[in-house]
């Protein structure tokens, strides 16, 4: 009976693993039935493609598999019970993201301790994430507010600009992601944060925010299998639990980053509001109010009102896209 059981197992994963596209797309059609066959990949049993991700450019090799497989618009394969739809296409990925059937994505670990299932990019799609959209397209990104930042975007590629001339000068060369990246994390502190300025009292929370990021990313980019073989993995790879572990750790100094400066923009908005109380203005002058993100969000209604929570993950991931 035990041989008849493994026996009938192992013609089951077989049977997932000859699918095109590999077994997560196999079983998907055993169990659900219908539709024609993605062109795409069989890779391992159990396994599908998940060791083409582990090379040193797993892009490159995604590449050579929809080349191999005539699939280049549009690939299926199988990171172990994932399944995945790749294309090279730029049309067919508008439409895959557009499109309500792929609105609910599966979302890796390190991804999802990091609060990035609460922001729009991987939020489910429901009220929640209707909600969200609606306060990016009307406050965080409307016309208005970017041109309120046009000013600080100027101002940090000027620094920029002279920084590399100034590396240019000394040294003959320049690295050009650094200037970048520091141009970058200058504007996110001012449009998201509301720190403009450079002083001292303000260089640690730029050096804080800049090694989370990078710890994020690097976290992000972790080939996880537990996010694909939970159920057999977890015994196995010792490094999930160390993604684990430094996700949630790094999610906690977030949320006490972010959190401070909330606060800070709370209390600084109850003290605007109360000294125009007593001089009589119902709001403070428009040369004293901010821009920033933050102060977008505090000042939504009710019904668009958000969590310092949700606020957090918005915020963070905001960051992190940039």
């Amino acid at each position: 009976a035990a041989a008849l059981i493994a026996l009938c197992a192992a013609a089951t994963v077989a049977a997932w693993w000859w699918h095109p596209g590999g077994p997560a797309w196999g079983k998907a059609s055993a169990t659900r039935g219908g539709g024609a066959a993605i062109r795409g990949p069989r890779g391992w049993p159990v396994l599908g493609s998940l060791l083409e991700l582990m090379g040193e450019r797993p892009h490159v090799a995604l590449a050579s598999l929809a080349h191999a497989h005539g699939a280049a618009s549009l690939m299926a394969l199988s990171l172990g019970a994932t399944r995945v739809v790749l294309t090279s296409v730029p049309s067919v990925a508008r439409e895959l993201l557009t499109s309500t059937s792929f609105a609910d994505r599966p979302i890796k670990q390190s991804a999802r301790l990091l609060l990035f299932h609460r922001a729009i990019g991987f939020a489910s799609y429901g009220p929640y994430w209707r909600n969200l959209r609606r306060v990016a397209a009307t406050h965080l990104f409307s016309p208005r507010q970017i041109a309120a930042h046009e000013w600080l975007r100027q101002r940090n590629t000027r620094e920029m600009m002279r920084r590399m001339e100034a590396s240019m000068e000394m040294r003959g060369w320049v690295g050009v992601r650094s200037h970048l990246q520091h141009a970058s994390l200058a504007n996110i502190m001012g449009s998201v944060f509301g720190i403009k300025d450079y002083s001292a009292d303000h260089r640690h929370e730029m050096d804080d925010l800049e090694a989370m990021v990078r710890e994020g990313f690097d976290l992000l980019g972790e080939v996880n299998f537990n996010d694909h073989l939970e159920w057999f993995w977890a015994w196995f790879d010792r490094r999930s639990a160390a993604v684990e572990r430094r996700s949630r750790a790094l999610a906690a100094r977030v949320k006490v980053f972010v959190q401070k400066l909330i606060d800070e923009k709370r209390a600084a908005a109850a003290a605007a509001a109360a000294a125009a109380g007593r001089s009589g203005q119902d709001h403070p002058p428009p040369s004293e109010r901010s821009e920033d993100f933050i102060d977008v969000l505090l000042s939504l209604s009710d019904e668009e009102k958000l969590s310092d929570e949700d606020m957090i993950a918005v915020l963070w991931v905001r960051r992190m896209k940039k």
